[in-house]
């Protein structure tokens, strides 16, 4: 365990460094909130405490630290980056873990192929510091010296065979009943396990507007970009939406736990400037640069090791 903490120390120097010749800025948020994230396939760890008259509050422990990073930004921040504890409920797995390590930026005046640039030097930082030069994860062997970038409508076309902008046929070769559970069946099923075997690292960009999150939308491709390292889904990142109706319109969506007023009234006032934000797996990088294949093995104390402490029910 002693040396999984040096190993993690050594990335989080190296990271911090790299940023920091950026010029960016280190900053901390709060990891307790009062707003649930307004992403449905995104699921929170609630918590409850107590004020000092004893009123009761259920709150949650946040599973990004997007939103007040992004006040900070309103507020004239203009390269900041966090490395910290974030927490996700509903999964428990090799590549997931309720309580994880994210590293998250943000920077003015940019959009999502600057987030590729950065996420790309970021892995390559991380591999130098290790002596790492080819990743191998689950028999997939990935070299690290050159990242390829396709769109998503490739990448639907040669490894799944359709027009992913054509939602009829999407639809009609799943077998599923709407374009989301399509979409999903098909990139689960036929396009991840093909990007697993490519000798390379693969940004995968430019998602249907049904799957744009927090990006912008522009002639109905979200800008936006997900990064695959031998299968493992490493980083998201996007050109930041900007404007007070379409932040309201995705925290209506998820219900009154995910409506910001704060955040929303700022963005009344005038929006978001141009920027572009990454959220990028600390734990899965280091996974993958130490050769390993299971997060309980770069994770002290992990949350699945604690569960197998405890008597079985």
């Amino acid at each position: 365990m002693l040396e999984t903490i040096i190993a993690r120390n050594r990335l989080k120097e190296s990271i911090r460094e790299l940023f920091l010749s950026w010029g960016f800025t280190e900053v901390e948020t709060p990891t307790l909130i009062p707003y649930c994230n307004p992403d449905n396939n995104v699921e929170n760890v609630r918590t409850e405490f107590k004020d000092f008259q004893g009123k009761k509050h259920t709150w949650f422990l946040h599973t990004s630290p997007e939103f007040f990073m992004k006040r900070l930004i309103w507020l004239g921040a203009e390269r900041i980056f966090q490395i910290t504890k974030v927490f996700r409920s509903g999964e428990i797995t090799p590549l997931h873990q309720v309580e994880f390590t994210m590293v998250e930026w943000y920077r003015v005046g940019e959009d999502f192929k600057k987030g590729m640039e950065e996420t790309e030097e970021i892995v390559k930082r991380g591999a130098e510091e290790f002596g790492v030069k080819e990743i191998t994860f689950r028999g997939n062997k990935t070299s690290l010296k050159e990242f390829k970038r396709i769109s998503v409508k490739e990448a639907f076309e040669e490894f799944a065979g359709v027009n992913v902008l054509d939602r009829e046929q999407v639809i009609k070769i799943s077998g599923e009943k709407d374009y989301e559970g399509a979409f999903f069946k098909l990139l689960v099923d036929r396009v991840e396990p093909k990007l697993a075997q490519l000798p390379h690292p693969v940004f995968l960009f430019g998602y249907p507007e049904e799957f744009s999150a927090m990006a912008e939308v522009e002639n109905g491709i979200a800008q936006r970009f997900e990064l695959y390292i031998a299968g493992v889904e490493l980083a998201n990142g996007y050109t930041e939406l900007r404007d007070y109706g379409s932040y309201r319109e995705k925290f209506e969506k998820k219900g009154i736990c995910a409506l910001d007023k704060r955040f929303l009234e700022l963005l009344k006032r005038k929006p978001l400037p141009k920027c572009e934000g990454v959220a990028l797996g600390f734990d899965r990088l280091l996974m993958l640069l130490l050769g390993k294949e299971n997060l309980e093995e770069v994770i002290p104390f992990s949350t699945s090791k604690l569960l197998k402490e405890l008597p079985s029910s």
